[in-house]
């Protein structure tokens, strides 16, 4: 998943109003039918807050109840799982919107696998692998304020509804049988997704090792048809729950606020209410955990905290530092000179050196080779590019027909690592000759810039982490040409070179594991040599959390099950006033 997309910042005042009006109305009823409560901003006691004893599973067994605040310094992407695609925004997402499967909830390897969510089994697989057969479970309800039962329907609508309102999912579907006559304006149903009661059956045209997984993904949650028609394009404001949690209150810049779903047919979540503050940067976070008024956040540890951090004897059993199967890397437009040159692409590679990045990032990672992260399941350490080379960097360009080197404009996102790495690479690409202006922004804006290939942007930096294990979820989104669309384009490239995908589409369809990790380095090697982008690290996520609150870690897919999380001490007080 990318590390951002379009925010919600972008809301009308008409809409903004509307959410606020809607989130306070909200806030009453359904906090107070949820949990008997409602929560007021900045309400929570916090005496316990550091009293508890470090890490993630100490303190005693889970328990039920409390509230937990955490923070963020931007808004969600969205709250319409179809459009969501940000990092930061997932787990909220994955809180309130579930699917037919999901994720077992455990540390590592194992959290790859899957079991039933909203259907009753894990799915009947017939016809050699091209039709899967489900069944949704009786007991399945969108929350309120519908309080009925999810339906096969549900799903196909859901699915259909990607391809109408241009999802940056489309292309983890594109192989359902009619996908490709939707796709091309002849069709507005998906003939392979058959709806009968609570018998579902998608039908795909070749037989897809990894399809189950795109399954878990948001994208395919249900959308309740009578909601999402009646609020086309303001869905983020009127949501349906169909998971653990639902959205009491969402207000663009201030706060997100989230309650337990009284229809959730699952088991419940610990928590009885979370609250996300926006606006708040990641120094600022790193204080209010400190103090003991935030939990915990989705941001990263900046690197003057850092090492503190570590060096405290509490605090270092705050902060997770895990591989999240990441690139964090540069895309250049293949289209566009002077990147339609391969020798400029392979000079901006030779120039750039990893290792002061890496330093910027507090050594959290390893420097990027390659474009797999060295966790994925086929991947190889390719050392491309290794060391920097700018004498070479500087022949390839005068190759090229720029032997005085060329100006370009480098974009990329305000959150920090990212302008000093961007200041990193700046300067090592002036050794060369390259003279790169800096065009920074705020993560959300930026991203649904970058992936509207009608604003031609030629040259930004991008940071994928991983929906799901396997290598189709990098090479296939990122780089296969038959995923190109006008809008939420994911390959930021524009790559689209025949034998990379003929590569591509050979590797998907190849089961046997050894084979397909062969085929993967095969063309993890290719990228390397035609270079549309360059990989920086495969950077390690850190995030901190509070001692009071229990159940964190990271997810290799989901990152943060916020349903998993708890409160270790019950509250001396009570935890609520008025909604405000």
């Amino acid at each position: 998943m990318r590390f951002s997309m379009a925010s919600s910042a972008s809301l009308t005042l008409t809409q903004r109003a509307r959410a606020v009006q809607r989130g306070a109305r909200l806030a009453l009823v359904a906090l107070a039918l949820a949990c008997g409560f409602v929560v007021g901003a900045g309400c929570v006691p916090r005496q316990t807050a550091l009293h508890e004893p470090p890490g993630p599973f100490t303190g005693g067994p889970p328990r039920r109840g409390g509230h937990a605040v955490f923070v963020r310094e931007e808004d969600p992407d969205y709250l319409d799982p179809a459009l969501s695609y940000g990092a930061y925004s997932a787990p909220m997402i994955e809180g309130v919107f579930r699917t037919l499967l999901e994720y077992v909830n455990a540390p590592g390897v194992a959290g790859a696998t899957l079991r039933p969510e909203l259907t009753t089994s894990l799915p009947d697989i017939r016809e050699g692998g091209t039709l899967y057969c489900f069944r949704i479970r009786p007991d399945a309800k969108f929350g309120p304020p519908l309080h009925r039962h999810i339906t096969a329907a549900d799903f196909k609508y859901s699915l259909e509804r990607l391809f109408r309102i241009g999802s940056p999912g489309i292309g983890f579907y594109r192989e359902i049988v009619g996908a490709d006559r939707v796709i091309a304006g002849k069709d507005s149903a998906l003939a392979g997704v058959i709806a009968r009661g609570d018998s579902l059956y998608v039908r795909i045209q070749h037989s897809d090792p990894v399809f189950l997984q795109e399954l878990t993904m948001s994208f395919s949650a249900p959308i309740p048809r009578e909601v999402a028609e009646r609020y086309s394009g303001t869905f983020s404001q009127h949501t349906v729950s169909s998971g653990p949690f639902m959205v009491a209150e969402f207000v663009p810049r201030q706060r997100v606020l989230l309650v337990r779903n009284p229809d959730w047919c699952g088991e419940p979540a610990y928590l009885d209410t979370f609250e996300i503050r926006l606006g708040v940067t990641a120094a600022n976070a790193v204080a209010l955990i400190r103090r003991g008024e935030a939990d915990g956040g989705m941001f990263e540890v900046p690197a003057a905290e850092f090492p503190r951090l570590l060096r405290d004897s509490t605090w270092r059993h705050q902060v997770d530092v895990e591989d999240g199967l990441n690139t964090e890397y540069l895309y250049m437009n293949v289209e566009q000179p002077p990147f339609n040159d391969v020798r400029v692409r392979q000079a901006i590679n030779w120039a750039i050196d990893r290792r002061p990045i890496l330093k910027v990032w507090s050594g959290k990672g390893v420097a990027a080779g390659e474009f797999l992260p060295p966790g994925m399941p086929g991947a190889s350490a390719l050392h491309a590019y290794m060391p920097a080379d700018p004498a070479r960097a500087r022949r390839l360009l005068a190759e090229a027909g720029y032997p005085n080197g060329f100006s370009t404009t480098l974009y990329g996102w305000t959150i920090e690592p990212g302008p000093r790495q961007l200041t990193v690479i700046q300067q090592q690409l002036a050794n060369v000759g390259i003279h790169a202006r800096l065009d920074l922004g705020e993560v959300t804006g930026y991203t649904s810039m970058a992936e509207d290939t009608s604003r031609h942007i030629g040259f930004g930096l991008y940071s994928w982490y991983a929906d799901y294990v396997d290598p189709s979820n990098f090479c296939d989104v990122l780089l296969n040409g038959r995923r190109l669309q006008a809008i939420h384009n994911e390959d930021l490239s524009m790559m689209n070179d025949p034998r990379l995908n003929a590569m591509i589409v050979e590797a998907m369809a190849t089961a046997e594991p050894t084979l397909r990790a062969a085929r993967w380095r095969a063309v993890d090697s290719l990228t390397m040599v035609e270079a549309p982008v360059a990989p920086l690290l495969h950077h390690y996520d850190s995030r901190l959390y509070s001692p009071r609150i229990g159940g964190w870690y990271r997810h290799i897919t989901r990152i943060l099950m916020i349903d998993k999380l708890w409160i270790k001490s019950p509250p001396s007080a009570p935890v609520a006033q008025a909604a405000r």
